[in-house]
């Protein structure tokens, strides 16, 4: 099993007995830092594929008065995070609380806050999904490997939501 099919087992564990609508799905990140792009990127791929997906961009706290209106059962944010030992492009699914001790983010305001406060708000599965960058860097476009995980990774999701 390689990573994205992981991925995909993993989420349908979680979400695929949930409806579709009830899934919130929320990408993080610059589009002009690189590999940071990642969780936007995965956002817009979904976009006709998932009934709920939300860009955030760098600040994902702007959004949780929109999370919070939708009435999530589950909502799944997308972003880099620098894991200290995997290999670019590798997603791994990171609980709420769990990612200032498993890596660093690339945002002033942890994920971890916000994750909790949606949590605590909705009584929503909340939990990430964090993409190893290769590289981060302001101006610079995503390096080819994270483009390809990112296709991936929006399949492994879209296919999780589909029922039977």
């Amino acid at each position: 099993m390689d990573r994205f099919s992981g991925l995909e087992a993993k989420l349908k564990a979680r979400v695929g007995d949930l409806s579709p609508e009830k899934v919130v799905f929320v990408g993080v990140g610059n589009r002009s830092r690189g590999d940071d792009a990642v969780g936007p990127a995965v956002i817009d791929m979904l976009a006709d594929r998932v009934p709920q997906a939300i860009d955030a961009g760098p600040a994902p706290e702007n959004v949780t008065g929109l999370i919070k209106r939708l009435k999530p059962s589950a909502v799944v944010f997308i972003d880099a995070l620098l894991f200290r030992d995997l290999p670019p492009g590798t997603p791994a699914i990171v609980e709420t609380g769990d990612i200032r001790h498993l890596g660093e983010s690339t945002h002033t305001l942890s994920l971890d806050v916000v994750m909790e406060y949606l949590k605590a708000e909705t009584g929503a599965d909340v939990f990430m999904i964090g993409v190893q960058p290769e590289r981060i860097a302001d101006g610079e476009g995503m390096t080819p490997g994270l483009e390809t995980a990112t296709e991936k990774i929006a399949s492994a999701i879209a296919s999780a939501l589909k029922k039977g």
